[in-house]
């Protein structure tokens, strides 16, 4: 069974993105082992103060796992639907966990990006951190039902 853990900032407080995450996860589930882990969401008031608050908090948690560093950020890379499932379940089959970072509101520092294996970027438009949980979740699910041959992507 394929390990993936999601590390993010704060709590879902927006009910139907929780529900949809809720959704995505139950689904994923079946699939793989799935882990969530939300780090505090930063208290600083100056922006870059509080992205550094949170990147260094997601970057502790990250020295306490084993894995693959993908890094959602949106100077990374753009990846199609099927080459995003091609590259996981290349991931699956070395055995190795991948972690997958995303950062709060303000986004992520340099530090976090250069600890990367790989950057990745959800979209060029710019979304709520809440919704490219939801959007990441989705996608991730449908990575599994595209290494099934599920159906559920229509390309």
């Amino acid at each position: 069974m394929h390990r993936i853990t999601l590390l993010c900032v704060g709590p879902i407080k927006t009910k139907w993105i929780a529900e949809g995450c809720a959704h995505f996860l139950g689904r994923i589930g079946h699939d793989a082992k799935m882990e969530v882990i939300e780090v505090p969401a930063g208290k600083q008031t100056d922006p870059l103060r509080q992205q550094k608050e949170e990147s260094d908090r997601l970057l502790e948690s990250v020295e306490k796992r084993e894995g693959d560093l993908w890094v959602l950020d949106e100077r990374g890379k753009a990846m199609t639907s099927p080459v995003f499932a091609s590259s996981l379940g290349s991931a699956r089959d070395t055995g190795r966990t991948v972690i997958f970072v995303l950062g709060g509101a303000y986004g992520l520092t340099d530090a976090v990006r250069k600890r990367a294996n790989r950057i990745l970027t959800l979209s060029d438009m710019t979304f709520p951190h809440e919704l490219c949980r939801l959007i990441f979740l989705e996608q991730l699910y449908r990575a599994t039902e595209i290494n099934k041959g599920s159906g559920y992507h229509h390309a």
